[in-house]
């Protein structure tokens, strides 16, 4: 219950739309989504999908049932003040209310429920606006023929919107997120068996382009969250809630030293703090403190079709659980992660790996009569024009 409260979770409270998408560049060069420019940054700032028009992006994973977990194509619209939609089809697995400390609300499992994924963008005014909805349903109902009264029931629906702006110059954005969902969990009789008790996220999210010299540009960035959820449980009389609260305060640096060659930088602190109770009177509160963390990637091409990309985090963790018994466990560890990657272009085709570094030490399985994977993730992108 204490140590797999990870910095996923933390991201996840940034913005509680399921960001996946063209994903590989970005986590590769120290998960740097926030102070980089790419098609990445449409889940987190939707404003930036007027950048990006007439784009074909897949994305393969170990995470999705068939490996090629997510597809969608940017359609432009119009001429003269041009509009972008993005639509996508996720197979990855359903998305369901996971209690903050571990574990699921529901009692019952869910189908697949990601129906779609939109994207909208367009000039307004002279600043670039985008709005972002994605919509997870999944229902089933089962009634007994020779027994009209009885009755089981289950559902579960997500609706998650945000919007954001960019100045005309790409100077700052701006994002706002706002997710609200609800589930039905009925027994034979017809009866509830579960409730929901308030289940929302809400997000603020800023970054700005400080341009210092040529050569670096200093990106100063801010996030805000907050997350209620709850269930009541009828048969037991018993209700339980959660609430949690993130604050994320950090300046990246994009620095180009050379033609073709990116070094970034990111260093920060985040605070996150998640707080249970229930009708019985018992109060959890975790606390994480990641004072500082660092995120430090790059990006270079090798040859004309081929760019090689390393990545690092350090999460300097302190993790604080305790109770309203006076209970209180306290852990401080640096969570540490890196990461390789490639990137290929073939005339408008483009390929982003990570990659497994076994690769390097064992060699290709033909080689070593390994079993490994050669790549963990890999994101590929179609410019349509």
């Amino acid at each position: 219950m204490k140590k797999f409260l990870t910095v996923s979770l933390m991201m996840l409270l940034i913005m509680s739309l399921n960001a996946f998408a063209t994903e590989t560049r970005v986590m590769t060069m120290g998960d740097n989504n926030t102070i980089l420019l790419d098609e990445a940054n449409i889940w987190q700032f939707p404003s930036r999908l007027n950048d990006y028009p007439n784009l074909a992006i897949g994305e393969f994973s170990y995470s999705a049932d068939n490996n090629f977990g997510n597809f969608g194509i940017h359609w432009k619209f119009g001429n003269d003040n041009p509009w972008i939609l993005g639509t996508y089809f996720s197979t990855l697995d359903a998305y369901e209310p996971a209690s903050m400390f571990g574990g699921s609300f529901l009692d019952f499992d869910l189908m697949d429920n990601r129906r779609m994924d939109l994207l909208y963008g367009r000039q307004l005014g002279s600043n670039d606006f985008g709005f972002g909805f994605s919509y997870y349903h999944s229902s089933m109902t089962y009634d007994e023929a020779t027994l009209p009264e009885n009755l089981s029931k289950e559902s579960f629906s997500f609706y998650d919107f945000t919007f954001g702006l960019t100045e005309e110059t790409g100077l700052w954005d701006i994002a706002v997120n706002f997710g609200m969902g609800t589930w039905t969990d009925e027994g034979t009789d017809g009866e509830p068996i579960t409730e929901p008790d308030g289940f929302m996220d809400i997000a603020l999210n800023g970054r700005y382009f400080w341009q210092q010299n040529p050569n670096i540009t200093l990106v100063p960035h801010l996030g805000l969250g907050y997350s209620k959820q709850g269930v009541k449980y009828n048969l037991e009389s018993t209700s339980y809630e959660e609430k949690g609260t993130m604050l994320d305060l950090g300046c990246g640096m994009n620095y180009t030293p050379a033609t073709n060659v990116l070094a970034v930088l990111d260093f920060g602190f985040m605070y996150n703090k998640m707080k249970s109770d229930n009708s019985e009177n018992i109060e959890y509160t975790n606390t994480n403190w990641y004072f500082p963390y660092f995120k430090l990637g790059m990006d270079a091409d090798v040859f004309k079709w081929m760019d090689i990309r390393f990545g690092a985090t350090s999460y300097w963790t302190s993790f604080t659980e305790e109770d309203n018994d006076g209970d209180k466990f306290n852990e401080r560890y640096p969570a540490n992660d890196t990461y390789l990657g490639f990137g290929f272009h073939w005339n408008r085709l483009h390929v982003d790996t990570y990659t497994d570094p076994e690769l390097f030490l064992k060699g290709f399985n033909f080689i070593s009569g390994s079993t490994l994977n050669m790549n963990f993730q890999i994101s590929a992108v179609y410019e349509m024009m």
